[in-house]
C-alpha cells in the first residue's frame, strides 16, 4: 500500500473523540442548563436539537482536522463520524442503556440521529476538499 492510500488513524480517532466530547459538553450542559430531563422522554424539539448538534459538531471537527490530511479527506471525515458513533454506542451499550436510549428516541430517530453524525463528518471532509481545491486553483498562474 502506498502512502497516498494510508489512513491517518490517530487523526481519525482524535476526530471521533473530539466530536463526542463536544456533543457531551454542549448537549448535556445545554439541556441541563435549560432544565430538560432527557432520561424520561426525548421530545421532537430535543431530537431536532440533538440532530443538528450531531451534524454540526461532526462537520466542524472533520473540516478542522481534515486540513492536516494529505488525501482522501472525505474518507477520513466519514471514518471520524463512524469512530464517534462507535464511541457513543460503546458508551450506551457498555452502560447498559441501549434499551433506554431506543425507548427514549424510538428506533428510527435513534438511527437517524446517529447517521447525522456520520453525514456531518463526511460533509466536513467535502468542505475541506473544496477549500483545498479552491486554494490550488487560486495558486495557478493565469
Amino acid at each position: 500500500m502506498t502512502s497516498s492510500m494510508t489512513i491517518q488513524w490517530p487523526r481519525v480517532l482524535l476526530g471521533g473523540l473530539l466530536i463526542e466530547i463536544i456533543l457531551v459538553v454542549v448537549l448535556i450542559g445545554g439541556f441541563t442548563a435549560a432544565g430538560v430531563d432527557l432520561s424520561r422522554n426525548i421530545s421532537l424539539g430535543s431530537s431536532v436539537i440533538i440532530g443538528v448538534a450531531c451534524f454540526a459538531a461532526a462537520c466542524l471537527v472533520a473540516a478542522w482536522l481534515g486540513r492536516g490530511v494529505v488525501n482522501r479527506v472525505v474518507l477520513h471525515g466519514v471514518l471520524m463520524g463512524v469512530a464517534a458513533t462507535l464511541l457513543y454506542l460503546g458508551l450506551v451499550i457498555g452502560g447498559g442503556q441501549l434499551s433506554v436510549a431506543l425507548a427514549a428516541y424510538g428506533p428510527f430517530t435513534f438511527v437517524i440521529l446517529n447517521g447525522l453524525r456520520i453525514v456531518g463528518a463526511a460533509l466536513g471532509g467535502v468542505v475541506c476538499e473544496r477549500r483545498r481545491a479552491l486554494r490550488g486553483a487560486a495558486a495557478l498562474p493565469v
